[in-house]
């Protein structure tokens, strides 16, 4: 008679340590399938998007032509409106310095006067009522008096031969004649005129350079009506 002597299976070390590990392959797929929607998409550069029957795969991240269109469209009105505003920017900029240089002139004529009792005169005057366009020669006389007698000299890199009453910035100076005169922000020469006696007459005709302008855009040293 022979006595057979069985051992007991011993469980797997594995299962004894992490007794879920007897999952089976088709709850670990289940619990990937349930971890893949809450993964962001560029953590599976190979996964392949959604199948959708109803549009071929190489058109569904397409831009339409209308939908270009309306973007074109768009950005064309954006860029318009900020230009228009820049623009818009730049002529009240300008504006606004015209009025200060004009202000400036006219208290330099001032402090002329205060000194000589007459005002820079100059026989050659351009006249608001009919000389429009400051490309004129009587502008150009006229603004080269101005500006020896309130700078003291033919040019502005020269030094003063008499007492200086105005220092312009370079910007209101044009040097490409002798001697200088004044210029408003748009380039153009300040009109001005003056008997010596009663207040000169100064002002910028504001960009405009053609004949019959519209005085009423004029930067003055006179009020307007």
């Amino acid at each position: 008679m022979f006595i057979t002597m069985t051992t007991p299976a011993l469980t797997p070390f594995h299962q004894k340590i992490f007794p879920h590990a007897k999952s089976t392959k088709r709850d670990l797929f289940s619990a990937f399938s349930f971890l893949k929607f809450r993964i962001p998409h560029f953590a599976f550069p190979n996964q392949i998007p959604p199948f959708r029957p109803l549009r071929p795969l190489h058109e569904q991240s397409a831009f339409t032509l209308i939908e270009l269109l309306a973007v074109i469209t768009i950005i064309g009105i954006l860029a318009g409106l900020t230009l228009g505003a820049a623009g818009a920017v730049r002529r009240h900029g300008a504006t606004s310095t015209a009025k200060a240089e004009v202000a400036a002139l006219q208290a330099a004529c001032d402090r002329y006067f205060a000194d000589y009792n007459s005002y820079p005169t100059t026989n050659s005057m351009p006249n608001p009522s009919s000389d429009y366009s400051p490309s004129v020669s009587t502008y150009t006389s006229a603004g080269q008096v101005l500006f020896t007698n309130l700078v003291g000299s033919v040019n502005l890199r020269t030094a003063p031969t008499t007492k200086r009453y105005f220092e312009p910035k370079p910007a209101m100076v044009y040097t490409n004649v002798n001697p200088n005169y004044f210029v408003d922000p748009w380039g153009s020469a300040y009109g001005y005129n003056s008997d010596g006696t009663n207040a000169p007459l100064i002002w910028s005709t504001a960009g405009q350079t053609t004949g019959g302008a519209n005085t009423n855009k004029w930067i003055t040293s006179w009020p307007k009506m």
